[in-house]
């Protein structure tokens, strides 16, 4: 399994910047043997982050190793 949740992406805003990060988050569930892709939330980060490592957990529990859990922030729309 792979964890990219931590991997730099959009998060709270540095100071002196006015555009505030994501405040929903998704937890993404692909199995590339199956094609199957799943999505759960919105959650906040944090929640996410606990929900995502649960999947890992058992999935790895029941030998699904290949099975990729991430989680992923939900940006607005541009308008």
């Amino acid at each position: 399994m792979v964890d990219v949740s931590r991997s730099g992406g959009p998060g709270p805003a540095e100071p002196g910047h006015a555009e505030p990060g994501p405040v929903a988050w998704v937890v993404l569930v692909a199995d590339p043997v199956t094609g199957e892709t799943d999505a759960f939330g919105p959650f906040d980060r944090e929640a996410a982050a606990v929900d995502a490592e649960r999947r890992r957990v058992e999935h790895a529990s029941e030998g699904l190793d290949e099975v990729l859990v991430v989680t992923v922030p939900l940006t607005p729309p541009e308008v």
